[in-house]
């Protein structure tokens, strides 16, 4: 009754931070790659001169980000959310109107940057900002509109692609973010509990009972221990959506029937995020961090030895449950351990190292598959990754000793 209450009395809120997630799709790597296969052939692209262009893409993004980020904690939430999905609709504009790789590569950097790293960002900033005691779920919410479009865009699109010429398509992108903007312009009008005591009461301390800057944090052990494990599941995820094209082809399935199967993950990664999102409001962070990477871990090996459609149905469900708790860590990492007086700072980092993780994937990924490494070769790889990943999770787990968790 309790948790009902909450969605009810915050649904302006939650709102905004779902669309925003949901508009993000339209810069992540799900989405994108859906045209791979046109972009290669429209431009001559080899893989890895693809993945070369992506990635230096993604690259400058997160270094935009550091920059940029920190406009989350002096912008309202109605003019800075105004701002990027107008940034984001002119590339989706040029994107379905350009016929240059060097217009290609300005593109994908405009689609990361507006798409993947700020409408993400901003998002968790608003959600760290405005909830304390309710954050996991918050976050759960926020990113359930990624799920959603993660879920429902990849069949959508690869539909339209059939049906018009794939560059048409896009116009579809515009039209939506269009009213997307129309309804976050619409309940943002007011700022939540702007400058009242009542938020200033509710900021959130971390390590030490206050809130760290972004020069403090880069000092800290905590913070450099914790990068691996940041980068772990955006890194990996990136690079087997973005080479999903050339995983069918190698397992030698039909890619109609691959998507089909991606909702089963989106769905996972749904009952993952409210479930842990739960878990960490109930307990913290900390407690969920040694192990929220095992069920990637456990997928990667099946992947890389995977021959039947049953089998990739069961690896969605694994990298899913995954994905949905790396979401609600990620967003609830930083809050925690280093406060929410200077969140909008702080997280610019952790938007740069999820960025900068999704971007050497697929060209090291790629450069491998252009040398004859298959990529169901290099799962063994990322999943030993992964599990060092996880016992630096378990050292800072074992030793660090936060303030008092929220009831």
């Amino acid at each position: 009754m309790i948790i009902s209450e909450f969605y009810i009395k915050n649904l302006r809120w939650l709102y905004i931070v779902f669309i925003l997630t949901f508009c993000s799709a339209f810069g992540q790597t799900f989405f994108i790659s859906l045209y791979s296969g046109e972009i290669r052939a429209a431009f001559d692209l080899t893989h890895g001169s693809w993945g070369l262009i992506y990635s230096c893409a993604t690259l400058t993004s997160a270094i935009l980000i550091l920059f940029m980020g920190g406009y989350a904690d002096r912008i309202s939430a109605k003019s800075l959310s105004t701002l990027v999905i107008l940034g984001l609709i002119v590339f989706i504009f040029l994107m379905a109107t350009n016929s240059s790789v060097w217009g290609l590569a300005l593109i994908i950097l405009g689609l990361r940057f507006f798409g993947q790293g700020m409408l993400g960002h901003i998002s968790m900033v608003f959600c760290g900002k405005w909830f304390f005691k309710n954050k996991g779920k918050a976050v759960a919410v926020a990113n359930s509109g990624y799920t959603l479009a993660e879920a429902i865009m990849p069949t959508i699109f690869v539909a339209l692609i059939g049906v018009l010429s794939w560059q048409t398509s896009w116009y579809v992108s515009i039209i939506m973010s269009l009213l997307i903007l129309a309804s976050v312009r619409l309940l943002a009008k007011r700022e939540r509990n702007k400058g009242s005591k009542h938020q200033k009461e509710i900021q959130q301390v971390g390590m030490l009972k206050k809130s760290w800057k972004r020069s403090e944090m880069l000092k800290n052990w905590v913070f450099w221990a914790a990068v691996p494990g940041l980068m772990t599941s955006p890194m990996i995820t990136t690079t087997l959506f973005f080479h999903q094209v050339h995983l069918v082809e190698i397992k030698s399935w039909a890619l109609s029937t691959y998507v089909l199967f991606i909702p089963a993950y989106s769905a996972a990664t749904l009952v993952s995020l409210y479930l842990v999102g739960y878990f960490v409001d109930k307990f913290s962070t900390k407690i969920i961090l040694p192990i929220f990477l095992f069920p990637l871990i456990s997928g990667l090996l099946f992947l890389s030895i995977a021959t039947s459609y049953s089998e990739l149905l069961f690896i969605f469900i694994l990298f899913g449950l995954s994905a949905g708790a790396y979401i609600v860590v990620y967003g609830t990492f930083f809050p925690e351990f280093f406060g929410s007086t200077y969140l909008g700072s702080v997280r610019t980092v952790g938007v740069t190292i999820m960025v900068f993780s999704s971007a050497i994937g697929p060209v090291l990924s790629g450069y491998f598959i252009d040398l004859g490494y298959l990529i169901d070769h290099q799962f063994k790889f990322f999943a030993a990754f992964s599990t060092f990943a996880s016992l630096l999770f378990l050292i800072i787990n074992l030793s660090i000793k936060l303030p008092e968790h929220a009831e």
